[in-house]
């Protein structure tokens, strides 16, 4: 059975679905741009840890490129996860401001809809926000990848230009 509504039940019910909306999407870029910058304070401590220790073994390479890879997997895990929310919470946003009429000329402004025309497109742009945010995170993976594998090769000396002198003579006691 449906329950028959007023109109002005269902603007009220529109306009708390389109806040609650709003409210959504702003929550879900915060977590998303925590998380990165979370996951981004890892890997500067490991870049730093990476430039500034002594050398790897190799079995020591191999484990941090599984970590690395594995935090890597992970986190694009999760962003999409977030992602995916945030496509839906996007579509029903849009589904409540097309019913308001907010992308309609003429219904709130006489020349014109109240909002532009491009905010009722679904389709993606290389400048998205979780594009934005997954550059970022291949740049930070492949940084701590190079760093693994080049910094302090074990076989490289600190200084391959120093000498070692004998000193070969008597004793000179002053």
């Amino acid at each position: 059975p449906t329950m028959e509504l007023i109109e002005d039940q269902k603007l009220k019910i529109l306009l708390a679905a389109l806040q609650e909306r709003y409210n959504a999407s702003h929550k879900i870029r915060e977590r998303s741009i925590q998380f990165t910058l979370w996951i981004s304070g890892m890997a500067i401590g490991l870049g730093w840890l990476l430039i500034s220790q002594k050398a790897l073994v190799f079995s020591q390479r191999v484990a941090l490129t599984l970590l690395i890879l594995a935090l890597f997997a992970g986190t694009i895990y999760f962003l999409t996860g977030l992602r995916r929310g945030f496509r839906k919470n996007r579509e029903a946003m849009l589904n409540c401001e097309r019913a308001l009429g907010m992308h309609d000329s003429g219904v709130y402004l006489a020349d014109g809809a109240l909002l532009p025309a491009e905010y009722s497109l679904t389709n993606r742009r290389w400048s998205e926000h979780f594009h934005t945010l997954y550059v970022w995170l291949i740049l930070m993976a492949v940084s701590l990848l190079i760093l693994t594998w080049t910094c302090s090769e074990p076989t490289r000396n600190l200084s391959p230009n120093t000498k070692t002198e004998q000193f070969i003579g008597g004793k000179n006691d002053g």
